[in-house]
């Protein structure tokens, strides 16, 4: 997961953002979190008459209505089984995914791959989901400093993501087949990072105590409300866009698969209780054809799993709280075992009805220096295999893994060419070649373990 600076509204990139999506008509796209810009004064006045029809009434307590022939056609737009391909899809993630295992090609996109036209193109040729790195997040909808409204609770700007919900709406206005078309994961909710401090604090300010576990549940209500109102309430002019939405992120420690206690939500609640929370209010104001999942990384450690399990199960038994599935984030490495990763999706698929993997990278091996890359390639190559045909197998058992999300769009942009401590993340001491496209945006042999592996030994 993506972590790093606090999403600043995004300058320069803007004018040429809507270019890049009227002029590429194919693509797959990804990248780092210091790709995100800022947003200068000019954008926020254009997007403001939608941001205002976001925040809908605040009397609106429910979740905006959905008829059953919306379902329907939701239905229709969310089965890969259902979607139909021609020649210029052959070699392609997506028509690969839709027929190897049913389920959709993600990529994680920044603001800034927007104005990169060759980026954009990758995101657009091979993908049918998308995630945003860091525009969805807390910091960015709420801000470094609270903009409190006359109901006492943060009022969110959503200027930043509308701006990419934007150029995806018009491009996929522009797109006949449904396969082609960006549907997007939202990206997160409730996180213990890349959350402002002073939302967990009386007063809104850090200076300040936390506040009672009663009033940080209002506030998180208030959030999760404004969320779903703003993208799915009857004026949004992006309602249907979002197919899923990563409820709570990390919530579960690496060491005994126990609560992670270095969070201030946990500081607040002392307890897993603002987690299921957080799944009662985003079932009561998302509309049902948003799935909600759990996203965690180090997903396949034993102790850690059994924990998110027991933690999904705590969920389930509360009548009022809906969890539909497990993302598995994917940040692994060149020692990758296909083994643990079946019995990790085993065990979530026990308990949730669809997996999901969300945030897919490979780190490099120990010794690479960047330089035989032919090699590190190769093996790459094969790891990503063995994990595509673990996928493939799962399915046939039953195991129901819906959509491969990748971290980036292409090498250059990774988020693990620099030090992050975050969970998955790289130390920054050498270099990193992580995804399927190289930092030139062409395919690498990893690409064809997943399109058609009868090319691994010639892309070898």
């Amino acid at each position: 997961m993506r972590r790093g600076g606090r999403i600043k509204k995004l300058a320069a990139i803007l004018t040429c953002a809507g270019m890049v999506f009227a002029t590429v008509s194919c693509g797959a796209d990804g990248s780092a979190q210091n790709d995100s810009a800022e947003t200068v004064q000019t954008a926020e006045a254009e997007t403001a008459e939608t941001t205002e029809e976001g925040n809908v009434a605040e009397e609106q307590e429910a979740a905006p209505e959905t008829g059953s022939e919306q379902e329907t056609g939701q239905d229709a737009q969310q089965d890969p089984q259902a979607w139909e391909w021609d020649a210029a899809d052959e070699e392609t993630l997506r028509c690969a995914f839709a027929k190897g295992f049913g389920g959709r090609a993600g990529v994680c996109v920044p603001m800034a791959a927007l104005s990169d036209a060759a980026r954009m193109e990758i995101v657009k040729g091979q993908f049918n989901s998308v995630t945003m790195e860091n525009e969805m997040k807390p910091d960015s909808l709420l801000g470094d400093k609270p903009n409190i409204g006359e109901d006492g609770f943060p009022v969110l700007s959503f200027t930043v993501p509308d701006m990419m919900m934007k150029e995806i709406k018009a491009y996929n206005d522009s797109v006949e087949k449904e396969g082609r078309k960006l549907m997007v994961r939202g990206h997160v909710l409730v996180w213990h990072s890349q959350t402002p401090e002073w939302f967990f604090h009386e007063e809104y300010n850090v200076d300040k105590p936390y506040v009672d576990q009663q009033t940080m549940l209002a506030r998180m209500e208030s959030y999760i409300r404004q969320v779903m109102e703003h993208y799915e309430g009857a004026d949004s002019p992006y309602q249907g866009m979002i197919y899923a939405w990563d409820v709570v992120n990390e919530a579960v420690n690496d060491t005994d698969g126990g609560m992670r206690t270095d969070s201030s939500w946990f500081r607040v609640f002392n307890s897993s209780d603002f987690v299921e929370q957080a799944f009662v209010y985003a079932n009561r104001y998302a509309p049902a054809h948003i799935k909600l999942f759990y996203n965690d990384y180090n997903d396949t450690n034993p102790k850690k799993a059994d924990g998110i399990c027991r933690l999904i199960e705590q969920i389930k038994a509360n009548p009022e709280a809906r969890i539909d599935g497990m993302g598995m984030q994917g940040h692994y490495d060149m020692d990758f075992s296909d083994v643990l990763f079946k019995q990790a999706a085993q065990k979530y698929a026990a308990v949730v009805d669809e997996i999901q993997i969300t945030e897919l990278d490979l780190k490099a091996s120990r010794g690479f220096d960047g330089e035989n890359t032919e090699e590190e390639y190769r093996k790459q190559a094969e790891v990503y295999k063995s994990l595509y045909d673990a996928v493939k197998s799962l399915k046939q058992e039953g195991v129901p893994i819906t959509a491969i999300v990748f971290w980036g769009t292409d090498d250059r942009h990774s988020w693990l060419q620099s030090a992050n401590a975050a969970g998955g993340s790289a130390d920054g001491t050498r270099v990193q070649c992580p995804l399927l496209f190289d930092k030139d945006y062409e395919k690498k042999p990893a690409f064809w373990a997943f399109v058609d592996d009868s090319k691994l030994e010639a892309a070898e």
